[in-house]
C-alpha cells in the first residue's frame, strides 16, 4: 500500500512516497517538488494594487472585489495547484493514503481545495512547517514514531 507524504508551505511542496505494511511505515523516498517562488515575496513586491471592480446584476453600479492581501492570493493559488496535482495522482492510483504536513493556516487552504475522494485518502495531518528540514528518515520518525520505539527496545 503506497502512502504519499506531502510536506508543503506557501513556497514549496515536497512529495515523498512510503510503502506501508499495516501500521508500519516503510522506507520514505523523495518523488517530486513543486515550487512557488512568488510565495517568498512580500506584499509590496507583488503587484499590490487596489481591489478591482466587479459589475453586479443585483446591486446598482456593482461592487468592489473582496479585499485580499497579495500574499494570501498567491498562497491560495499555490494551494489550488498542489490540490490539483494530488487529485491527478489519486486518479492515476499513485497512492492509497495521504499524509499532509503543513503550517496550520496553509493546511486549511490546501484541504479546502480537495475533492471528496482526496479527503477520504487522508491518513494523517501534522500542522507544522518542516519543508526546510524534511528528509526521508525524519518524516518516517515523525509519522510513525511507535515503530522507531519498538526497534530501539
Amino acid at each position: 500500500m503506497k502512502t504519499w507524504i506531502v510536506v508543503v508551505n506557501r513556497c514549496e511542496a515536497k512529495i515523498f512516497v512510503s510503502d506501508r505494511r499495516g501500521n508500519k511505515g516503510g522506507d520514505v523516498q523523495f518523488v517530486e517538488k513543486l515550487e512557488n517562488p512568488r510565495g517568498r515575496l512580500k506584499a509590496i513586491d507583488i503587484d499590490a494594487d487596489r481591489p478591482g471592480f466587479m459589475p453586479s446584476s443585483n446591486i446598482y453600479g456593482g461592487r468592489l472585489a473582496k479585499k485580499q492581501s497579495p500574499p494570501e492570493r498567491i498562497s491560495e493559488m499555490f494551494a489550488k495547484k498542489v490540490a490539483a496535482r494530488l487529485e491527478e495522482a489519486r486518479l492515476k492510483n499513485a497512492f492509497q493514503d495521504l499524509v499532509l504536513i503543513a503550517p496550520p493556516a496553509f493546511l486549511g487552504k490546501v484541504r479546502q481545495n480537495f475533492s471528496r475522494g482526496l479527503r477520504e485518502c487522508i491518513l494523517k495531518e501534522i500542522p507544522k512547517d518542516i519543508t526546510q528540514t524534511a528528509t526521508g528518515f525524519d518524516l518516517k520518525e515523525r509519522i510513525w514514531p511507535e515503530e522507531q520505539a519498538r526497534i530501539e527496545i
